[in-house]
Order: structure tokens, then C-alpha cells, then sequence
């Protein structure tokens, strides 16, 4: 029986990541040999296992089937290493991270991932703010935060915080124009549309009119492209806005900001937290995942 090819590792970080710059830098080896070892698995089985050209990288059909036999058996003795070897002291490697552009992600998820670096100074945490439904797996991301359900089959999700969508302006606007008496009176009154980064659409306000759930489409002269600039307009008193009640926390305390038409609010929302299902994690995202769990349960 033929001994297993000592490039079956290389193999399948370049499965995983689908690129050979990629998995050489998570090996630590050089492009050049990570494109030599490939090759010289191929030769050796007479098998082409990808599919190469100047823009992409693929896997054939017999790469496909060798990555799905080989990639189980290698995390589970991935998770068994791991699990024997986990010393705090010694956690390191890169998580990236996808946050909403909102100030749930600069706001909440950011301070606790960087007292968690402050725990393993050896981590390396980059971080990508998007309000755009990203997907997690295809564009290399350990883990992400996001208000919208993701059905993707190779996601973990779980709920880490619940908040409410409400309607804000701020006290300076009221004392000039005036609270309004009703949804249908939104349309006497400076509303802040939000367009979406990935449809081009304005987002509409989910909200509710009796016992009827609603959605409005704002209407007002001032349209910007994302939820924190919304919040800064509200403040200055450019109109209302209608945002995550996490949003307004100092300003509604200080009073600079009052809540509107509270019985016309929708239900709360569930805020995700999104990793791959994979039986092996690599240890910092295992941590940094319990992390965020444990921290936002405490929140008030």
C-alpha cells in the first residue's frame, strides 16, 4: 500500500480558500510551492485536480470528490489537536470578521472584540464594516453579525441580542416642526431614506398601523447610503429616522433625541451571529465566538 502524499495537506488549504496565494500565506510556505506540490500531486496521480486560469481557480470533479472524502477526516483530527493543545497564553492567527456598517457593529460587536485581543495579543482580527447581506463563506469571512436571516446550509447562526426598530428625531427638530400625530402624518414631515448599498432601493420602515404590520417607504430631501450617517442627520435635526433603538442610547439619556409614535413600532428583531458549521473552528474563532456570546448576554 502506497504511503499518503505528503501534499495532501497543501491540497486541501488550497481547496479551502480557493487560491494559492491564500493558502500559501495561511501555510506559510511560498506561492510557487504551493503551485509545485499541486502539480506534482497531479502528475503523480495522473489527475487533474484543479481548474486554473488568469482570473480564477476551481476544483475539477475528481478535486471535488477528493476534497469532500479528505476534508472531514482532517478536521476531526484539526478539532482532537486543537482541543489537546488550546493554551491561552499561546492563542494566535487572523479571524475575519464581518460587522454591519451600523453602530451595532462600531458601537456593541467592536469594543468586545477588542478587549478579547486585549486578552490574546497574539490575534489578529480584521474587520470588515458592510451593510450589504455578505456572504460569510464566499468571501473568506470566519464569522459575521447581521440583522437578516442567512439560509446558508453552511452556517451556524445564533442570536446574540434582541432590539427594537423605532422612529427618532431629535428635540430640536420637534420644537420646530412639530411631533407627528400619526403614520399618515409622516408625509407633513422631513424623513431620512436610507438606500441600500445592494439593491439601490430605499429600505422601508417596518412598522405597525393597529394591528396591521406596515411598510413605508420614507419620503424626505435628504437620502444617504447607510444606517450611521441616518443617526448623525436625526441628531442635527435634519428629519426623522427610523433605526435600532441601540442607536440613541447616550442621546435619548441626555434628552437631544425623542422617540416617536411608540405604539406604531414592529416587533423586536433578533441580531445574528453567523460562523461556519464545519466541525473544526480554529481555536481564536472558537473563542472569539463564545466571547461575543457571553458578552452581549450581559448586556443591560
Amino acid at each position: 500500500m502506497k504511503s499518503l502524499p505528503t501534499q495532501l495537506p497543501i491540497f486541501i488549504q488550497v481547496a479551502k480558500v480557493g487560491s494559492f496565494a491564500k493558502a500559501a500565506r495561511e501555510l506559510g510556505i511560498s506561492a510557487p510551492a504551493v503551485s509545485k506540490a499541486i502539480s506534482k500531486l497531479e502528475q503523480e496521480w495522473q489527475t487533474k485536480l484543479f481548474l486554473r486560469s488568469s482570473h480564477s481557480l476551481s476544483l475539477t470533479p475528481a478535486g471535488e470528490q477528493l476534497y469532500a472524502s479528505l476534508s472531514p477526516s482532517v478536521n476531526s483530527i484539526q478539532n482532537v489537536i486543537s482541543q489537546l493543545t488550546d493554551d491561552p497564553t499561546r492563542i494566535s492567527g487572523r479571524i475575519k470578521v464581518n460587522l454591519p456598517a451600523s453602530s451595532i457593529g462600531q458601537d456593541i460587536i467592536l469594543p468586545i472584540i477588542i478587549e478579547f485581543m486585549a486578552l490574546y495579543p497574539e490575534v489578529i482580527c480584521e474587520i470588515s464594516f458592510d451593510d450589504r447581506n455578505v456572504s460569510i463563506v464566499e468571501e473568506g469571512f470566519d464569522l459575521g453579525v447581521g440583522a437578516s436571516i442567512n439560509e446558508d446550509s453552511r452556517l451556524v447562526g445564533r442570536p446574540i441580542l434582541h432590539t427594537e426598530i423605532g422612529l427618532y428625531a431629535s428635540k430640536e427638530y420637534i420644537d420646530k416642526f412639530g411631533s407627528p400625530k400619526s403614520l399618515d402624518d409622516l408625509d407633513n414631515h422631513s424623513c431620512l431614506p436610507v438606500r441600500s448599498l445592494t439593491t439601490g432601493k430605499m429600505h422601508k420602515w417596518r412598522l405597525r398601523q393597529g394591528d396591521h404590520a406596515v411598510l413605508l417607504e420614507p419620503k424626505g430631501n435628504l437620502v444617504v447610503n447607510n444606517f450611521s450617517a441616518a443617526k448623525e442627520a436625526a441628531i442635527l435635526g435634519a428629519g426623522i429616522a427610523c433605526l435600532g433603538n441601540w442607536m440613541f442610547e447616550q442621546e435619548l439619556k441626555q434628552g437631544k433625541v425623542v422617540p416617536l409614535l411608540e405604539d406604531c413600532w414592529g416587533e423586536t428583531i433578533p441580531i445574528w451571529l453567523y460562523y461556519s458549521s464545519r466541525e473544526y473552528l480554529p481555536s481564536q474563532v472558537r473563542l472569539l465566538i463564545d466571547f461575543i456570546v457571553d458578552k452581549t448576554r450581559r448586556l443591560p
